[in-house]
């Protein structure tokens, strides 16, 4: 890297004072709340590569603290903690990160807590002799910053993306073949991709963000409301076994091109460094397309323009990403008044009414064509079906592409029109009635005469005969189940040796993509995670067949069900618990205490209506865990 040092002519644009730099930050980010209703000590991680992208949003978070309190309680005891990645993939990349460090540190004066983050590459890889190095190092650097964060207990991490990275983008996307929402590029806030599995990074590890013994401050009167009810939702989730929290990322630099970034530096008087390999056109296709942006070779209708002049591009790009949004926000309207008749933690099996048509409450909506009209209630539909479908699936990420079937048959009386308050007539026989899709086994059922319509608005809105049950999809036989080893736990090793009864606590593993669960194997033999077969629940022995555990089987739901459920069993395939149900066999249970497995589970992080009763929940069993000194 070479430093980017300061220009010797006057900036080109403007540099970005801290306070526009908070409403762009606002407009996109909260603070946690803690459990008792206050706010604590603002945390926020920045990822830093020494770059003018990452050394503004640094410098710009920390000029926070100049706004004190009137803008936002907490400003003025902002805590930054700067994460670091060294990449291992040059023999110099060490050396640069410390460089990086010390302008933190020491040449800067901004007061931020630094950490440097090395990728682990496997054993014997050339990482620059990979063909697929820049995702490869992309998965690897997402995977520290999300484990890191949840280390230092920072739910919000800020990247330095900006203006110009989004115009590449698109163009990228573009010369791939994507076409209408593929080109909305990137998106100012996501959860941290690349981090399906990691407990804490990825929609798990849920906390209380308050730090001990520091002074808090009321939040704003016209937040309270807002922020008890979040309070409250992550109260009964949390009570009834679900997993919540996870890490999340921010682009608050979106609003600003390269030249306003540096300005800020200049003026704040902060040096940077540049990579040279940034700007090599042969390198990659974002090299190639930033090479042609920036000497304007590209015709004017691809050009990125200005901030005041944004191409023709840009301005497609600005559309179709204000269409995604509110498709999105009318699919949720529309999630909002499904109601939930019973959701079974202990399996993963829904029962659910949905509308008979999805929201569109879109002011723009009756400007549109009836084509027009249908298409786009077509498209939320497809949404809403994806919001159902993510509370069973095993799948984080279920594309919409795979939902025409599902959509189809959840939701074929669009092609009716979408009056509301009309019941249309369900043409059985052509729409299918049970399917899978997204891993999900979907299966259409007359209502029972005990469930009885609900009053008021929702009367007219949600289907009156019928309910969907959806639950995993059984396993096919052809293809590999879902596995987790669990390695004989190593005991500690204190000053007086190795103990025989403490063990460093275990991992959390996400079995199947539903469950996530935590054992402690004090054996001499590795233990596996591993699907409820027929096989497996053939061969328990007929003493551990009890009539309560047969009842529990058939409580779970339908039963192919109680084949999806997570088994402990030993490397012969013995069933020696099924965590979720609470069942311990009694060969287990003969093991003395010391020397005895145990666990914790805890079924993934789900989002339901917020009309959801809690009484219509069946909780999970989330066992009892001993045994493990931290």
């Amino acid at each position: 890297m070479s430093h980017g040092g300061f220009a010797d002519s006057k900036p080109s644009a403007a540099p970005i004072q801290p306070i526009q730099f908070l409403k762009s930050l606002l407009k996109i980010w909260r603070p946690p709340v803690s459990s008792n209703g206050l706010p604590g000590p603002l945390k926020l991680a920045l990822a830093v590569s020494g770059g003018a992208d990452s050394m503004a949003l640094a410098t710009l978070c920390y000029q926070l603290r100049k706004l004190g309190h009137v803008h936002l309680p907490g400003l003025i005891d902002i805590r930054l903690q700067a994460f670091i990645v060294d990449h291992k993939a040059r023999p110099e990349s060490t050396r640069e990160a410390r460089q990086v460090v010390n302008f933190l540190d020491k040449n800067l004066g901004l007061n931020v807590k630094t950490r440097i983050l090395p990728l682990h590459w496997p054993p014997g890889v050339i990482p620059s002799a990979l063909p697929d190095f820049e995702t490869e190092a992309r998965r690897l650097r997402y995977q520290a910053l999300g484990k890191a964060c949840y280390k230092a207990n920072i739910p919000s991490l800020l990247l330095g993306h900006h203006r110009a990275d989004g115009d590449e983008t698109v163009l990228m996307r573009l010369v791939a073949g994507y076409r209408g929402e593929g080109l909305r590029g990137i998106s100012e806030k996501a959860e941290i991709p690349y981090c399906t599995g990691v407990y804490g990074a990825s929609q798990s590890g849920g906390r209380d963000y308050t730090v001990p013994g520091k002074e808090t401050q009321r939040v704003d009167a016209r937040e309270a409301k807002g922020q008890q009810r979040i309070l409250e939702q992550v109260k009964f989730y949390q009570e009834q076994g679900f997993e919540y929290g996870g890490v999340n990322i921010y682009r608050p630099l979106m609003d600003y091109g390269k030249p306003e970034l540096e300005a800020t530096l200049e003026e704040a008087g902060i040096p940077w460094v540049t990579d040279p390999t940034n700007h090599d056109p042969t390198l990659s296709i974002r090299n190639a397309i930033r090479y042609l942006t920036q000497r304007r070779l590209l015709p004017k209708a691809l050009d990125s323009g200005s901030q005041k002049e944004p191409s023709p591009l840009r301005m497609a790009s600005s559309n179709i990403r204000r269409k995604y949004q509110r498709r999105n926000a009318q699919a949720a309207l529309s999630y909002q008044a499904c109601d939930i008749i019973s959701f079974d933690a202990r399996s993963g099996h829904l029962e659910v009414r949905i509308p008979i048509f999805p929201a569109h409450r879109d002011p723009e909506f009756h400007l549109l064509t009836q084509h027009q009209q249908l298409t786009e209630m077509e498209h939320i539909a497809a949404r809403l079906v994806r919001l159902l479908l993510s509370n069973v699936s095993p799948y984080d990420n279920i594309s919409l592409q795979t939902l025409k079937t599902a959509t189809w048959a959840m939701f074929g009386n669009l092609q009716e029109g979408p009056q509301m308050g009309s019941r249309p007539k369900w043409v059985t026989g052509l729409r299918p009635s049970k399917f899978t899709a997204g891993g999900v086994l979907c299966e259409r059922i007359e209502m029972r005469s005990e469930e009885t319509p609900l009053s008021g608005a929702h009367l007219f809105s949600l289907d009156p005969d019928y309910i969907w049950c959806l639950s995993r999809e059984p396993y096919i036989k052809q293809l590999a189940e879902p596995v987790c080893i669990v390695p004989p736990a190593t005991p500690w090793r204190g000053k007086k040796g190795i103990s025989q009864t403490a063990f460093p606590e275990p991992d959390w593993q996400l079995w199947d993509g539903r469950y996530w669960i935590q054992v402690l194997n004090p054996t001499n033999k590795p233990l596996k995670i591993c699907p409820l077969s027929q096989d497996r629940l053939d061969r328990i022995n007929t003493k551990d067949l009890s009539r309560r555990l047969k009842k529990t089987l058939r409580s779970v739901g339908p039963p192919h069900v109680r084949y999806t459920l997570p088994a402990i069993a030993d490397e012969e395939g013995n069933v020696l618990a099924l965590p979720t149900v609470g069942f311990v066999s009694q060969g287990l249970l003969g093991v003395c205490e010391e020397r005895r497995p145990k666990w914790r589970v805890r079924f993934k992080k789900v989002v339901f209506p917020e009309s959801v009763r809690e009484e219509r929940v069946v909780k999970l069993d989330e066992g009892e865990y001993g045994g493990c000194d931290t």
